[in-house]
């Protein structure tokens, strides 16, 4: 309920009142013991997330960029500026999504990093494969199983839509039939369906875990739809492999 001390009627003479207009209103809840508590929204971030979330991106773009690296004139910062769009429109884009589906609930949500993760992260790139554990969103709150299923798919669910984007500029020649731009478009696709792939994964910690819990044919439906686009992705649309 909404109580504001300066919302009040005070009596100036028999029957004649003056009514105060309310200033500002403040939110309470009532405590299990009857008293009263001030609600407070949590913070969009912290200087921790945004200092986690940067050596996150930082890092996936290195170690990527050693991934896709190849010697045909191009440059290494060619390969940098590739990965660092693709690390945020997979990466960024489904950790964000998870934490925007839970404040959507009320829920303090924040991204940690994991820096043993990241430190593993390189040293698999140097050997030429990827094993991505950058670090997860961190929630904290009350959640239904149905909310939390939603919470869950909302990160492979962003890598799923960004996927099927790809697929629709690949199509349609929207980026061209080669060149940076139709690079970068196979490259998006591929990293997306994989890391939406790799998440439906149905044991804990996993997405997936969480998502099979919740609504079985909703995880069917995204796993078979994460497996279309990755075949896709590494095969090529046109016999054009993705890395």
């Amino acid at each position: 309920m909404y109580v504001n001390p300066r919302s009040v009627a005070y009596k100036k003479r028999k029957d004649d009142y003056t009514i105060v207009e309310p200033q500002h209103s403040t939110s309470f809840t009532v405590s299990p013991y009857g008293q009263y508590a001030t609600i407070q929204r949590p913070a969009p971030t912290s200087f921790v997330e945004i200092r986690d979330i940067i050596a996150a991106l930082l890092v996936l773009t290195v170690a990527f960029s050693w991934i896709i690296y190849v010697p045909d004139g191009k440059g290494f910062l060619y390969y940098i500026g590739s990965a660092a769009v693709i690390v945020v429109a997979g990466f960024f884009v489904h950790e964000m999504s998870h934490k925007i589906a839970a404040r959507r609930y009320g829920c303090w949500a924040e991204f940690r990093a994991d820096y043993r993760g990241l430190g593993l992260v390189l040293v698999t790139a140097f050997f030429g494969f990827l094993f991505a554990a950058p670090g997860a969103v961190w929630i904290r709150g009350n959640v239904t199983r149905n909310q939390n299923g939603k919470i869950s798919l909302a990160g492979p669910g962003s890598n799923i839509a960004v996927s099927v984007a790809c697929v629709a500029l690949l199509i349609t020649s929207a980026v061209g039939t080669s060149g940076t731009l139709y690079d970068i478009a196979y490259r998006l696709l591929y990293f997306n369906a994989f890391l939406a792939a790799f998440n439906m994964i149905p044991v804990m910690p996993f997405d997936g875990s969480k998502i099979w819990q919740w609504n079985k044919p909703i995880y069917i439906a995204a796993l078979v739809a994460a497996g279309l686009l990755f075949y896709l992705g590494y095969t090529g649309l046109s016999g054009h492999a993705a890395l």
